[in-house]
């Protein structure tokens, strides 16, 4: 995980504990969900672009 990715949790995890309303704590677990899943995605599109690129037969 990089580093703006944990910068991003972390403010969303202080702005979640301070946070009373029921609807506004489930708004920024449900943004946690979607960071995660998105990190998720780039690591795989990472790993995806390298196994293309070493792929010897399309050389």
């Amino acid at each position: 995980m990089d580093e703006n990715t944990k910068w991003l949790i972390k403010e969303i995890d202080q702005l979640s504990s301070r946070q009373n309303d029921y609807e506004k704590r489930a708004l920024l677990t449900s943004l946690k969900k979607v960071v995660f899943e998105q990190q998720k995605r780039i690591e795989q599109a990472q790993g995806e672009l390298d196994g293309r690129l070493w792929d010897h037969n399309n050389w």
